[in-house]
């Protein structure tokens, strides 16, 4: 309501990366998303990036909120998991594995090459470059957020995804109120 989005905004498709373009060309003034954005913009943006057009932060604190600003929400790209279904000799091999092959040096590099964070701690001195300070940011926010939440989309199944992503869409569009959204995801995980 108090036209915060561009005019047609629901047609703006992410799968295409407009919605990018509309900050790299300077159409837009931000835009909430995540930390793949940066390499998108550094693609896509032509010098955008390079000449200091692209900043970032943690979505900023609400004046009375109730919550902690601390905490962020995201798809980390470098997180590993053991399936609690493994036998145990799979998970003690796992194990092992995360154990020492994830502390070489040389997989730590590449992990920052490719553009991502180790899921080491104190990995900073491994960012060097024109990404470094995106890179310490990353980590800073993950590193010092209370809670780090997994993307709701991400961590529901498909159906429940879609029915999420469905009611966003009609929730900005003022097709339903925030209750009627409330309820509706409700519905979905069964409470």
């Amino acid at each position: 309501k108090a036209n915060g989005f561009q005019k047609g905004f629901s047609s703006t498709t992410a799968d295409s990366n407009a919605d990018q373009a509309l900050l790299y060309t300077g159409k837009a003034a931000m835009m909430v998303h995540g930390s793949w954005s940066y390499g998108i913009q550094t693609a896509q943006g032509g010098n955008f990036v390079k000449d200091g057009g692209l900043g970032w932060m943690n979505f900023p604190a609400v004046e009375g909120g109730k919550g902690d600003p601390s905490n962020t929400v995201g798809n980390p790209g470098q997180y590993l998991s053991i399936s609690s279904k493994a036998t145990a000799e799979a998970k003690e091999t796992a194990k092992k594995f995360f154990s020492t092959t994830l502390v070489d040096d040389a997989e730590k590099e590449a992990w920052v090459k490719s553009g991502g964070v180790p899921v080491l701690k104190n990995s900073d001195s491994l960012f060097t470059g024109a990404d470094a300070q995106f890179l310490k940011d990353m980590a800073s926010i993950a590193n010092g957020a209370k809670t780090f939440a997994q993307s709701w989309d991400q961590a529901l199944s498909p159906t429940a995804a879609e029915t999420l992503l469905d009611n966003i869409a009609k929730l900005f569009q003022l097709q339903v109120s925030p209750q009627q959204w409330v309820t509706a995801m409700n519905g979905v995980i069964g409470k």
